[in-house]
Parts: structure tokens; sequence; C-alpha cells
């Protein structure tokens, strides 16, 4: 048993090394210049669901940016929405960007995000179209930056890397973690190894001639993982798909444990279902996990506590390289101390998404197919 887990170790540590050079590579390339002329315009869409502390000066970011013109349209469920009367109010604290609000009733589907998308479609007055979650904070230059990209010849979709923001409880905090330590890290590294294919889904920017090419917003009706599908559907329609090393922030401070779990195990299985040969090549990437087995099962010798130690050690280096460096995160130290915890978590998860395929999304349960798609339970 010694030399099977030495040698999975030593995997492990290669993909931590090759992932750090590709985050290090990754974060090292220029912003792409903003556009000097002939801006064209621009239609947000910002689907919304609930009133958080952080909703405002998530939404006020995309209403300040230095670009015209554009539109932001925010979609809420019904008329009764808490949201509304904040709505309205950015409405005319910000006259310059053009601000519409839509009431989307309608359930055009299992995915709630792409429900409300399709219902905000028909109101977009400009080809580029950006896709942005309720949660996420941009910088003033963040559109700029997007049509820049999106001018570039064959591109189709783009999309960003993102930190986590002011984590404030136990489960934030793992988030936080969890996105420095292994989300980006592996995003990067797919990146180069592989190329991309898919989308991340806190930003998206596309054209409306990509988004007809694929199929449009009907095509990701019931799927779980929209951003993932949009990304795919998009290179397959001939489009190249990008990767802005242009990073957002996700604002959710009070993420409470449960609410951790129920959200890295819904990603887990929504990975191990669009990318099954590359979500079982994921599980090489536990090397604090290997590594604890493998002082075990040495009997605690001296050589193997070493390899323990020079892992942890590793790890350490990745998250911090990821979160202070690439990302520019602020994540307080005393959360990087809960990496170990961390890391045993997520390879029980990783376990967890082979032995079921429900899901819990905004309170309610359901079993993802092996096409990716959402069935009621």
């Amino acid at each position: 048993m010694v030399y099977p887990l030495f040698f999975l170790l030593l995997a492990a540590l290669v993909y931590q090394i090759l992932a750090l050079c590709c985050l290090w590579r990754f974060f090292s390339q220029p912003q792409p210049p903003r556009p000097s002329s002939s801006l064209p315009g621009i239609s947000v869409f910002k689907p919304l669901k609930k009133l958080d502390k952080t909703t405002r000066q998530c939404l006020a970011s995309f209403l300040t940016q230095d670009y015209h013109p554009y539109q932001v349209i925010f979609g809420v469920p019904d008329a009764g929405s808490p949201l509304l009367p904040l709505l309205r109010e950015l409405q005319r604290d910000f006259p310059r960007p053009r601000v519409e609000i839509v009431i989307c009733p309608e359930k055009l589907g299992l995915n709630p995000k792409v429900s409300t998308l399709r219902q905000l479609e028909p109101h977009a007055v400009h080809h580029l179209l950006v896709i942005a979650d309720a949660d996420v904070k941009v910088g003033t230059d963040f559109l700029s930056r997007m049509a820049a990209t999106l001018k570039e010849p064959g591109v189709g979709l783009v999309s960003c890397p993102y930190r986590a923001g002011a984590s404030q409880t136990l489960g934030a905090g793992l988030e936080a973690l969890t996105i420095a330590a292994d989300f980006i890290p592996s995003v990067a590294t797919a990146f180069y190894v592989e190329g991309i294919r898919f989308a991340l889904g806190a930003t998206m920017g596309l054209s409306r001639q990509a988004l007809t090419a694929m199929g449009g917003f009907e095509e990701l009706a019931d799927f779980l993982a929209d951003d993932y599908q949009l990304g795919w559907r998009v290179a397959q329609a001939g489009y190249r798909v990008l990767l802005l090393p242009y990073v957002v922030e996700t604002l959710n401070p009070q993420m409470g444990f449960k609410d951790y779990l129920e959200h890295q195990l819904r990603w887990a299985r929504t990975y191990r279902v669009c990318r099954p040969g590359g979500y079982l090549a994921y599980g090489i990437t536990h090397a604090l996990v290997y590594s604890t087995m493998l002082f075990g099962v040495s009997g605690g010798a001296s050589w193997a506590l070493g390899l323990l130690g020079a892992t942890l050690a590793v790890r350490w280096v990745l998250a911090c390289f990821s979160e202070i460096r690439a990302l520019k995160g602020s994540l307080p130290w005393f959360f990087f101390l809960l990496l170990p915890l961390k890391d045993f978590l997520s390879f029980a998860i990783w376990l967890l998404s082979f032995l079921g395929s429900r899901v819990t999304w905004g309170q309610v349960t359901y079993r993802v197919t092996r096409e990716g798609k959402l069935a009621p339970e």
C-alpha cells in the first residue's frame, strides 16, 4: 500500500507545482487595452432573487462604468420582490446608464437564472451582452475590458476569474479558500493544458451572433451548469471562448457552513456530469489527503512525516499565491490555517459526488441526469 500511495502523492505534488506555474503565467498577462473608438453598445443582464447587505454595492458597481453606451437590465421574479425599492432608488441615483427593471414571473424551464435571462433578452438594445450574478462586484473598467476582448476576431464568449470578498463566517472563509486553493488553480491549469471550452458563470460576455448560433438561452433551460453549457455550445458553434485575466469579486460574507457544503456538493456533481474524465482525474489533486494516508500506512516513518510537511507547505504556498498575488484577495490569515480542514472536506465531497445525483439549489432538491439536466425529485 505504501508504493501506490507514494506514486499517487508524487502525481498530486506534480499537479500542485504545475498549477502554481499556470497561475503565475496566466495572471502575468497584460490586460487588454481599452477600446479607443467605435465602442459597441453593451446590454448587461442582472438576474436577481434576494436582497442582501451587499446587494447595493454589487449592483452599483455596474452603474458606474466608464463606458458608453450601455444599459443595465435588472430582472426580479415578481412584483412583490423586496428588491424593487432598492432598484428604483438606484435608477434615480444613477441616471447615466439606461436602467430597466423587468418583472420575470414566467417559469421557463427548471433553471431559474436561465428563465430570467430569457425574459430579459427582449429588452436588450445592444449587440454585446454581459451576464452577471447578483453578488458580483466589478471595477469601473470592467465593461471596457470586456468590450476590448469581445472585439477580437472570432471571439464569441468571454468570462472572468473571481475571488471571494470579505468573509465573516466559517462557511464564507472555506468558500474563499476553496476558490483560491482549488478552483482558480484548476481553471488556470485547464487553460494551458487543454484549452477553455467553458465559461465561469459569475460574469460572462458574448455577442448576439454567438448566442443565436448556439441556439439561444432556451437551449440551457433545464441544465444545472448553464455557464459550462453556454461556453461549450458557443465553442461548438465555431467561436473562440476566452478567459480574461480580469478578476471580479463575489460578495457572500455570511455564507453558513451548511450552505458551503451544499454548494460544493452541487458543484462537484455538476462537474462530474459535465466533464467526467477531468473530474475523475481531479481526484489526483488531493495531495494532503494522500500524504496523510502515506504517513499512516508507513507506521509514522520519519520520511513520510517529511513528505507530509512538504506537502502542507506546497499547499499553503499555492493557496497564498493564488489568493494574494493572483486574485489580489484579502482573506484574513487565520482562514489559511483551515486549509487542512478544507482539503479533507474537499476529498470527502469528491467521494460523495459519486454516491448520488441529488443536489440542493435554492432550497429545492433536484436530480441531475447524465446529460447534466435538472429533474424534479
